[in-house]
């Protein structure tokens, strides 16, 4: 009689857990693995886990902290190999660019007894030196599978970053949690306006990029033409401050922090709005559409695919960034046509469903199990 094999060892390797659509991706895809049997781990190696005000909590999933140092750490590079070794692990799921680099440098080391190299960009990299570009490039090379969670994102790695062989595998949400429904978590009486306020809804990370600051411009000439609308800005980072300060006099715009079940919010939301500068596949636009939220997006990165069907209709609104009276105007043309509105939210929601969660787990429990992606 056979003993049973035991499960690979698979190591999430990323920056950190702050709230952010990496760090979410990459922990489902361990807590998923691990609800399959699989033996997953998170390993960070710029922020240990905090709390879970400030960061995504790993619950169940084992999690590693270990250290680098500014630059190109070496003696990480060689702690990070011994680590491998000692915990046998089988692939590597390195998550952005630094993961990547750090993972196949640890793996140069441990030659013949170097785990599988996977790798996943949510973003553009973030290092666009000389050195830094060849060292990608080379890592990448020795990756099993290069991935990137959108179309754009794909096409501009190979195109100015020389990785041929990256593929897509996009953002996907789970479209049993995420839905149109009256659960609405009482968003309403928590923020002390009257049920049926309008509320008009940003979520993402405070930090330059997500353009906070074009929202409550915009909100400012929403206001003069509909005084009725309530904008809710839910997340944490590092302009919070800054923006808490600016909308300070605006009582009709509310920050409401980190929110752990965004779903209700979406689902007392009329209008969904995300003008960030650049975006690859943002998982909170993805889950405002499937929540049946009519949507507003930039016309940057990954979200004209996303807000555009496969028979090349809108089901979502585009402006190009930083034109707050372009998001002003469609904010105020969805809000005075609940026919229009009604309609956008229906396509968001047949959209979604192009980008489930579970599309997302089959690509990548092939991967894990050694299976090449093309």
């Amino acid at each position: 009689m056979h003993a049973s094999r035991k499960p690979d060892t698979i190591v999430q390797l990323l920056s950190g857990l702050a709230i952010g659509g990496k760090e979410r991706a990459a922990l489902r895809l361990a807590t998923h693995g691990i609800a399959e049997g699989m033996h997953q781990e998170l390993w960070l190696f710029d922020t240990p886990f905090r709390s879970p005000e400030l960061d995504f909590a790993p619950g169940a999933v084992p999690i590693r902290f270990m250290p680098r140092g500014p630059g190109l750490d070496l003696l990480f590079v060689r702690r990070l190999a011994r680590a491998l070794a000692e915990a046998r692990v089988d692939t590597l799921h390195a998550h952005n660019d630094s993961a990547l680099c750090y993972g196949a440098l640890a793996g140069a080391l441990l030659r013949r007894r170097a785990p599988r190299l996977l790798s996943t960009f949510h973003t553009w990299p973030g290092r666009g030196s000389r050195l830094a570009c060849g060292l990608t490039r080379w890592a990448a090379g020795r990756a099993a599978t290069v991935a990137a969670v959108s179309d754009e994102l794909t096409t501009r790695l190979g195109r100015e970053r020389g990785l041929n062989r990256c593929a897509t595998v996009w953002n996907g949400i789970d479209l049993d949690a995420f839905r149109p429904g009256e659960d609405d978590g009482r968003w309403h009486d928590r923020l002390g306006i009257a049920p049926g306020t309008p509320l008009v809804v940003h979520v993402g990370r405070f930090d330059p990029v997500k353009r906070h600051a074009d929202v409550l411009t915009s909100a400012l000439i929403v206001h003069a033409v509909q005084p009725a609308a309530v904008f809710v800005l839910a997340g944490d980072g590092p302009m919070f401050a800054e923006i808490a300060a600016q909308a300070r006099a605006m009582p009709w715009v509310h920050l409401v922090g980190n929110v752990t079940d965004i779903a209700p919010l979406l689902r007392a939301a009329r209008i969904f709005v995300l003008p960030s500068t650049h975006e690859c596949a943002p998982l909170a636009l993805l889950e405002a559409m499937a929540s049946g939220l009519a949507c507003i997006g930039s016309a940057v990165g990954g979200m004209p695919t996303m807000l555009t069907g496969d028979d090349g209709r809108a089901n979502g609104v585009l402006v190009a960034p930083g034109n707050t009276a372009a998001l002003a105007a469609a904010i105020i043309r969805l809000l005075g046509d609940p026919a229009l509105r009604n309609e956008m939210g229906r396509r968001a929601r047949a959209r979604a469903a192009d980008f489930s969660f579970a599309r997302e787990w089959e690509t990548y429990r092939s991967l894990y199990a050694g299976v090449s992606a093309r």
